[in-house]
């Protein structure tokens, strides 16, 4: 049947299907961005019908169970525990989400810019790579068995000039491990030396399988964990495939963790991730080799306040601000940001004039704003002695 002579008809199916509109006409799921885009109207059902179009044949929405195929699959997943052994919000957090849009587009599953294009996998990253060698456990997400390892790669930061030479071992030092039923969960950048498990070895649900490292291709020390199913990428979020899909809306319920992890896995967009004082100016770099600073002391030139941020968006601003005796005050609210930023560095300072810092306690806080909402905000202390 013609797509023209099809559509009046499907359109009178949609309408009369109430329980339809209520599930599924989200406008940013079905990429209708239009102001019109209201239930019911001929702007969402076209943007709706677009999606329902197989081989160029119309499919009568009223007979679809939405979504059904996408999470058909995700009834025979395991469920998911946390793959790495730290606090997730204080020694650890998520850089990167899945990339669910398949073309040239990036978003997460929240609609979000928490990704880069295709990411196949949830990065959860480390301060810096001197914390991955003190040791942070990768631990088996489920019951499985080990399919595929490789160890021996060293822990190096990836430049652009050593890219080229890390062709098809982009994972690093990593695992992949088969849970049944066509899925399998992979594991990748993990520090030399440090896999605990072999090929053939069955593993139990939240086993150490090594440690988080920053081989192969990577900017920072991370565990990049992916889920597959029959080969094809699956979002542990949202239990769909890279299908183009994204609600900021989604209930976590309906991803692939365990009711305790995705308590722990609330989605952020924005987050300072470490606040500190210093008595250098701070190089983002430097930090993710050591996320330790100097300290300032009475004598030192500057006094520096510092925020590490992730996931930042175009338009987002920064409040620092330290308040200390004898009247010390200085703050700073930066100018709206020209485009998203995956990681940021922001700081505020004075330089000593007099012969030594006033002795006392000094407060330093930092605000991310979004529009007029403070996203979230973090403090910093600081002693100073005579």
């Amino acid at each position: 049947m013609p797509l023209a002579q099809s559509w009046d008809r499907v359109r009178i199916k949609a309408l009369w299907s109430r329980s339809f509109f209520q599930q599924w006409a989200n406008p940013w799921r079905h990429g209708c961005t239009s102001r019109k885009c209201t239930f019911g109207s001929d702007v969402m059902l076209r943007a709706i019908f677009r999606n329902f179009v197989v081989c160029g044949t119309p499919i009568a929405l009223a007979t679809l169970d939405v979504g059904a195929a996408a999470q058909v699959a995700a009834r025979d997943a395991p469920r998911l525990s946390l793959p790495i052994a730290c606090q997730l919000g204080e020694t650890c957090f998520i850089q990167n989400y899945v990339d669910v849009d398949p073309g040239p587009g990036v978003r997460d599953y929240k609609c979000g810019s928490a990704t880069y294009q295709a990411h196949k996998g949830t990065d959860f990253r480390l301060k810096s790579t001197a914390q991955s060698k003190k040791g942070v456990a990768v631990r088996a997400a489920a019951d499985g068995t080990v399919k595929r390892a490789r160890d021996g790669m060293a822990d190096v930061l990836a430049t652009t000039a050593s890219a080229n030479a890390l062709k098809g071992r982009e994972c690093g030092n990593g695992l992949v491990m088969d849970h049944g039923a066509g899925w399998q969960t992979q594991y990748c950048h993990m520090r030399q030396g440090s896999l605990a498990v072999k090929i053939g070895d069955k593993v139990a649900r939240g086993q150490r399988l090594g440690d988080v490292g920053y081989s192969g291709k990577v900017e920072f020390a991370h565990l990049h964990f992916a889920v597959r199913h029959n080969g094809e990428t699956i979002d542990p979020f949202s239990g769909r495939s890279q299908d183009g899909v994204c609600d900021d809306h989604w209930d976590q319920a309906e991803g692939l963790w365990d009711e305790r992890t995705a308590k722990l896995l609330a989605y952020q967009s924005g987050q300072v991730i470490a606040v500190s004082f210093s008595d250098v100016v701070p190089v983002l770099a430097a930090l993710e080799q050591d996320h330790g600073s100097a300290q300032p002391h009475p004598r030192s030139k500057l006094l520096i306040l510092f925020a590490r941020l992730l996931n930042l968006r175009g338009g987002d601003r920064i409040r620092l601000a330290i308040a200390g005796p004898a009247g010390f005050n200085v703050a700073r609210l930066s100018k709206p940001l020209p485009r998203n930023k995956a990681t940021y560095m922001a700081y505020v300072g004075k330089r000593r004039a007099a012969p030594s810092w006033p002795p006392g306690h000094y407060e330093g806080r930092v605000q991310l704003i979004r529009g007029k909402r403070i996203v979230c905000e973090m403090q910093a202390e600081l002693a100073l002695t005579k």
